[in-house]
C-alpha cells in the first residue's frame, strides 16, 4: 500500500511539474490577442495620456520602432497635449526610421503647447539629417507651392548634408513660385562648393523677372564661391576653373545697373573671385 501511494505521490508531483510549465495552461497569457496586442502601436499611444502608463508605452513604441512611425504621425493631432508631446518623443528616440514623421512634426512645431513644440524641436535635431533629405526632395516637385517651399526651406538648415537635393534644388529655380525659386537658391548656396553642378543654373537665375529671386541667386553663388575659398585644398584645379568661370560670369550680371543688384551683393561675388583667382595663379606657378 506504501508502495501504491509513493508511485501515486510521484506521479502527481511530475503532473503539477507539467501543469506548471505547459503551454496549454500559460496560453491566456501568450495568447495571439495578447501578442497582437504588445506590436499594436495603437493601443500605447492610447496610454501616453495616462502618467502610470506613459513611460512605459513610450518604451514600447520605441521599441516597435519604424512600423510605429505612421500612427505616431496621427498621434501628433491628438486632442491631449500629453498624447502629442509623448509621440513626438518617440519619433525623436526611433530616429533615422522616423524620417516620414517630418512634415507632421514641422506642424507641430507650430503647436499651442509649449511642450509639443520642445518635445518637435528634438524629434528634428534627432532625425539624421541625411535621412530627411529623400522627402524634402519629393516634396520638392509637390503640386501645392507651399510644400514646395517648406521643402526647399528644410534643405536651407541641412547644408552639404543636402548635397544629394543638388539636381532637384537646380531644378526648382524655375519654379512658377517666386518664393520657392528664392529658397531653392539659398538652399544651394548653402551646400556649398558640392552644389558646383548649379552654378550655370545660378547665374541664369540672377537675370529673374523678381529681384528677391535675383539677390538671392547672387548671393548663393557667392557662398559657393565662399565656401570653395575655404577648402580650397580640396578643390581640384578643374573645379576651380569652373568656379572662377561662373563667378566671372555672375559679377557681369551683377553689374548691369538694369537689374539692379546692390553692392553687397556684387561684393559678394567679387570677394571669391579674387581669392580663386590668386590660387589659380598660384598652381600655374
Amino acid at each position: 500500500m506504501k508502495s501504491i501511494n509513493k508511485t501515486i505521490s510521484r506521479a502527481l508531483r511530475k503532473a503539477s511539474i507539467l501543469i506548471a510549465v505547459s503551454p496549454l495552461l500559460i496560453t491566456p497569457l501568450f495568447s495571439n490577442k495578447a501578442w497582437a496586442q504588445s506590436t499594436n502601436p495603437d493601443l500605447y499611444i492610447q496610454q501616453l495620456g495616462n502618467p502610470s502608463q506613459s513611460q512605459q508605452a513610450l518604451k514600447s513604441l520605441v521599441s516597435i520602432g519604424k512600423p510605429a512611425v505612421k500612427a505616431l504621425i496621427s498621434a501628433l493631432q491628438h486632442q491631449n497635449p500629453e498624447v502629442r508631446a509623448a509621440s513626438a518623443t518617440a519619433l525623436a528616440q526611433i530616429g533615422n526610421d522616423a524620417a516620414p514623421a517630418l512634415p507632421a512634426l514641422s506642424r507641430a512645431l507650430q503647436d499651442k503647447d509649449p511642450k509639443v513644440r520642445s518635445a518637435a524641436v528634438e524629434a528634428f535635431g534627432s532625425i539624421g539629417r541625411r535621412a530627411m533629405v529623400p522627402y524634402l526632395v519629393a516634396n520638392l516637385k509637390h503640386e501645392n507651392a507651399s510644400v514646395r517651399y517648406n521643402a526647399a526651406h528644410g534643405l536651407t538648415r541641412l547644408g552639404n548634408y543636402a548635397e544629394s537635393a543638388v539636381p532637384t534644388l537646380t531644378d526648382t529655380l524655375k519654379d512658377t513660385e517666386t518664393w520657392v525659386r528664392l529658397t531653392a537658391a539659398t538652399a544651394l548656396g548653402n551646400i556649398g562648393v558640392r552644389a558646383l553642378s548649379s552654378l550655370p543654373a545660378l547665374v541664369t537665375s540672377m537675370e529673374d523677372k523678381d529681384i528677391s529671386v535675383r539677390h538671392s541667386a547672387a548671393y548663393a553663388l557667392g557662398s559657393i564661391g565662399t565656401n570653395a575659398q575655404e577648402t580650397v585644398n580640396k578643390v581640384s584645379t578643374k573645379d576651380l576653373d569652373t568656379m572662377i568661370l561662373h563667378l566671372e560670369k555672375g559679377l557681369k550680371v551683377a553689374v548691369k545697373p538694369n537689374l539692379e543688384f546692390r553692392e553687397q551683393a556684387v561684393s559678394s561675388l567679387r570677394t571669391p573671385l579674387n581669392a580663386l583667382k590668386q590660387e589659380r595663379n598660384k598652381r600655374r606657378i
